[in-house]
């Protein structure tokens, strides 16, 4: 403004990201504060630096960190509506707007070289793993990724507007690249990495300090080099080690400009056509999305990147990926062939015949595993009597397909948000029609719930220009925008209709409210269908159409809405928001209201008895879903489906297969009539206890073992608890029985070992029998090979009792030579358990007890 006197209005805040206000956030801000004339600046109270809250590249140079203390600084024509807008985004929408970092937790067995594998002679080189897995293939090393010394022989601008052409043309392809790779990265981390590039490459900040070189005579090759090295600088001296590592993201787009204005190319092109390990000092983003993953195995990075974008990507496409591989360009030949164990963090670069060996057996495991995953995954969904579905959430492609490989029964919420995010406009027909295709595929008739687009609360798009709302959740989204978005509305629906023909594709239409809105979307889909019947277009004329219901007053109204609908889906979230008038992200309220509360429970309750009435499906999704201790409320509540975050899939699956229906309806019964949300928290507590596996099970019986080695057994044994998904942690579970074993031999004569340990590195309580085809020494009390190994393992956190009792019972047992001899003659699995539980019945019977405490709340009659 032109009054010199004139104070800027400012907006206070502590940063709420956990990383910090990087790039990808910052992109964010930028774009709302990119929407207004005024000037908008951003200050870091912690150590005074002042940014331009326009440019993503200031905003992380101000380096701000969780909990930072920030003021935005707005003057202009239209502050008070970049205020109030700014204010929006930083209180409603910045503590969501960011794609959660993958963790890698650490791991015990991180930097630990398993027994049979140091048996073996190898020799290794420590990583850091920032991405799990293990990968086998010939080395690739990538040459430092680094702005060229010279940018061509040229340095000086003859002719200044001719260089600044050239710099804003080349911006414009740089830009028109990454667009164009957005349209192909199907997942939420790609899609958002792939957006803050796009950011960088369109900030102002970027551009000033580019026309800022070549106006002072640089060419504009030069001007690029300068220019990167400027900000690569000014990002190094941050003490934020996550602002650091955005340089490579600086870096990348400037060696992209730097081909558009030059004859060279600065970076070095790479192509695959064998299991490859690449080996880089470090990698872009975009570098990696270039590489063929059909033939890239593993990656090996000599910085430590943990938060680096391109170890983010590498952690959603799930490459094998170890770091801060000190000098690993020189120290692996190209060509040579190695392992990278990035579950251990180790780098193996010399592969004798006994490694080959180990890793032949691990990858076994890893298949035996899988194997078995999808073997329970079948069959696991079913109860004594009832089946429900299993189903995921997804938002992408790839994210679908990691779900069906996790044996999603089907896809119970595809958000479509996330296609829409991020963009200067909708996505095509065609687009969308390319994604629902690939997702449909991929289930092959499993059903695919699509849900329209939830524009609006927490989810702004500039290019809908939607009125701002004093409550985003309660104001203009979902529906409640189709009418005046029709366009929009009409592409998206035609795309799912043409993708109904690959499968079961069924429509569900966000926040609806009455059945007037339910009619309205009818007749959208309707519109729809008749557009593609005068084109000739084929789609499933008889397609599912139903809402999610996360409106109360949809819930009271239940007789009018299901004869309009096929299906209905619980969206807990929003429901129990509105349901208990209290934001769940509000701090100051959300200890108020409980999912579990006993009136939020009864609602339930009437919603499912009312759709059972209409017979129609009825599924839940949300935060309550992913909850495993409420299993048995859903089954009580007679749902269809629960809908869950892909990865849990497995462990959900597992679990209903233990359930009872009519127990659950029992629970669900003792939940309605519980007073406080804590009682029915203690209640299903205590259930989920009584849902542990035996102590005995087939699947921890080994039958013919080639094992030759002490070390080689007990590691196969451990790989047969991880393989029945009874521990999560092979590290610990072996040397926990190694510590025993160094103390005295477990070997107790007559052909037998027992080995033996505590630790909470298993899932339950568990024994487990392994018969070799060859006898190996073992330093056995009687000096004899060992031929039978019974392997016991309990939870520290039970009693001493319980396993004195279990192991006791079972040391006595194996004195008897009838008891011995029957094990060794044993034909099957099968067999072997049975037995086990005929002999050891009472001491099995007390161990299972003990990990299945009873609940002691009492609940009061209603």
């Amino acid at each position: 403004m032109s009054d010199r006197n004139h104070k800027p209005l400012e907006l206070f805040f502590s940063c709420p990201l956990v990383s910090g206000l990087h790039a990808r956030p910052a992109s964010h801000l930028a774009e709302v504060a990119n929407q207004f004339s005024s000037e908008c600046s951003l200050k870091n109270l912690r150590n005074g630096v002042v940014a331009n809250a326009k440019s993503v590249l200031g905003i992380i140079s101000a380096d701000i960190r969780h909990h930072d203390r920030c003021v935005l600084l707005v003057s202009g024509a239209d502050e008070r509506a970049a205020h109030k807008s700014l204010h929006a985004f930083v209180h409603e929408t910045l503590p969501k707007c960011d794609v959660p970092l993958v963790d890698v937790a650490t791991s015990s067995q991180s930097n630990s070289m398993p027994r049979a594998l140091k048996a073996a002679g190898a020799v290794f080189i420590s990583g850091v793993p920032i991405s799990r897995g293990i990968g086998q293939g010939q080395v690739v090393v990538l040459r430092r990724m680094s702005l060229p010394e010279k940018a061509g022989s040229r340095k000086v601008a003859t002719n200044p507007n001719h260089e600044l052409d050239l710099i804003r043309n080349g911006l414009a392809s740089v830009r028109h690249q990454i667009l164009e790779k957005l349209k192909y990265s199907l997942t939420p981390v790609g899609s958002a990495v792939l957006q803050a590039d796009l950011a960088i490459a369109s900030d102002v900040l970027l551009l000033e300090k580019l026309t800022e070189q070549v106006l002072g005579g640089k060419s504009a090759g030069r001007a690029v080099v300068e220019t990167a090295e400027y900000f690569i600088d000014l990002l190094g001296r941050s003490e934020s080690k996550y602002i650091r590592q955005r340089s490579a993201d600086i870096e990348e787009i400037c060696m992209q400009l730097l081909e558009e204005v030059c004859d060279e190319s600065p970076t070095q092109s790479v192509s695959l056509s064998e299991p490859s390990v690449l080996v880089a000092e470090s990698l872009g983003p975009q570098q990696l999305l270039q590489l063929d993953r059909r033939w890239l195995k593993a990656l090996v990075l000599e910085h430590s990147a943990g938060t680096s974008h391109a170890a983010i990507l590498a952690r959603s496409l799930g490459i094998p990926t170890l770091a801060a591989v000190r000098n690993a360009r020189l120290l692996l030949t190209p060509g040579s062939e190695i392992v990278v164990d990035a579950h251990r963090g180790l780098l193996i670069p010399q592969l004798s015949a006994g490694i080959r060996r180990f890793y032949e057996r691990e990858q076994r495991t890893l298949d035996l595993r899988k194997t078995a995953w999808s073997r329970d995954l079948r069959n696991a969904a079913e109860t004594d009597r009832k089946r429900i579905e299993v189903a995921a959430n997804a938002s992408s492609g790839e994210e679908s397909i990691a779900a069906f490989g996790n044996g999603a029964d089907g896809i119970g919420l595809f958000r479509t948000e996330m296609i829409f995010l991020g963009r200067d406009g909708p996505p095509s027909e065609q687009e969308q029609f390319a994604i629902y295709s690939e997702v449909v595929r991929a289930a092959e008739g499993r059903p695919v719930i699509i849900r329209t687009f939830d524009i609006g609360g927490d989810k702004k798009v500039a290019y809908l220009n939607l009125t701002r709302d004093e409550n985003p959740f309660l104001g203009y989204r979902g529906a409640r925008i189709y009418a005046d978005h029709r366009p929009v509305l009409q592409a998206q629906l035609r795309a799912i209709l043409r993708a109904s023909t690959e499968g079961g594709v069924r429509i569900m239409a966000p926040m609806i409210t009455s059945r007037e809105e339910i009619v309205e979307f009818k007749a959208a889909i309707a519109e729809a269908k008749r557009s593609l019947t005068r084109e000739s277009v084929p789609f499933d004329s008889e397609i599912k159409i139903g809402v999610m219901l996360e409106v109360p007053a949809l819930g009271f109204s239940l007789d009018q809405i299901c004869p309009e609908v096929d299906f209905l889906s619980i969206g807990t979230n929003d429901l129990s928001q509105y349901f208990f008038a209290a934001d769940r992200s509000n701090a100051n309220v959300s200890s108020r209201f409980s999912v579990r509360h006993p009136a939020f429970l009864r609602f339930l309750e009437q919603i499912s008895q009312q759709v059972r009435f209409h017979h129609k499906w009825l599924g839940v999704c949300g935060d309550m879903a992913a909850n495993i201790q409420n299993l048995p409320l859903f089954l009580g509540l007679d749902l269809d489906e629960i809908s869950i975050p892909g990865a849990e899939i497995h462990e959900f699956k597992r679990a209903l297969s233990k359930l009872d229906a009519d127990e659950c309806r029992r629970v669900l019964e003792r939940a309605l009539a519980c007073k406080h949300a804590s009682e029915v928290d203690e209640l299903l507590t205590a259930r989920h206890g009584q849902m542990q596996e035996s102590l005995v099970s087939d699947d921890l019986v080994v039958l013919g073992s080639t094992s030759r080695t002490k070390e080689e057994v007990i590691q196969e044994m451990v790989d047969a608890f991880y393989i029945a998904d009874r521990t999560t942690d092979r590290h610990l579970l072996e040397e926990a029985l190694w510590a025993r074993e160094e103390v005295y031999s477990t070997g107790l004569g007559f052909g037998f070992a027992t080995p033996h340990c505590k630790t909470d590195a298993v899932t339950s309580d568990a024994i487990c029998v392994l018969r070799l085809n060859d006898p190996i020494h073992w330093d056995s009390v009687d000096g004899e090979p060992v031929r039978m190994v019974v392997l016991l393992a309990l939870r520290d956190s039970e009693s001493a009792t319980t396993h004195m009792q279990v192991f006791s019972a079972l040391a006595r047992k194996l004195m008897n030579e009838e008891f011995r001899h029957h094990l060794l003659r044993a034909e099957t699995a099968g067999a072997v358990t049975a037995y086990l539980r005929d002999e050891l019945g009472a001491a099995i019977g007390k161990s299972n007890e003990a990990q299945a405490p009873e609940p002691s709340v009492q609940p009061q009659a209603p």
